[in-house]
């Protein structure tokens, strides 16, 4: 068991009779660990290989690339670019919060919406709902200019 062939991910090595064992190691204490074999047939987690596909992993390609391609495009070519390309920069952030408003402002609408029909029915309306109807307005105005939707 002196030579070896290879050693997998696992730390396993084929000896040159075939033999697959888990090398002797020294433990942090300064014992030595003893060499054991590995039971023939036996694959461990780290040896298994994952499956890749093909299309996804192209895909993935693809976009690395076309975005790599749209970062090179990008040139600064003064100061006062830099500056104006500063204050466009919009953080992830930002804009997880900015969906999370828009979001909220069309689930406003929609209860808005449920009032107006119960008030076409001619149910009575609770206070809350009569105030709520009254916000309708500024509710669309602040959903367009979140969503860029200026209407002049």
């Amino acid at each position: 068991m002196s030579s070896t062939k290879k050693a997998t991910p696992s730390g396993i090595i084929t000896t040159e009779t075939n033999e697959r064992v888990i090398p002797a190691s020294l433990r942090a204490d300064g014992t030595l660990r003893k060499e054991r074999r590995v039971r023939p047939g036996f694959v461990p987690q780290e040896d298994i290989k994952r499956y890749k596909n093909k299309f996804v992993a192209e895909q993935n390609d693809q976009e690395i690339d076309r975005l790599q391609s749209k970062m090179s495009n990008i040139t600064i070519s003064s100061e006062e670019s830099r500056d104006s390309l500063d204050s466009t920069v919009i953080t992830i952030e930002q804009l997880e919060a900015t969906a999370k408003k828009i979001k909220a402002l069309e689930k406003k609408l929609r209860q808005i919406e449920r009032i107006k029909e119960k008030e076409a029915r001619g149910e009575t309306l609770l206070d809350e709902e009569k105030e709520k109807m009254s916000k309708l307005p500024q509710v669309i105005e602040e959903l367009n200019t979140l969503k860029g939707n200026y209407s002049e």
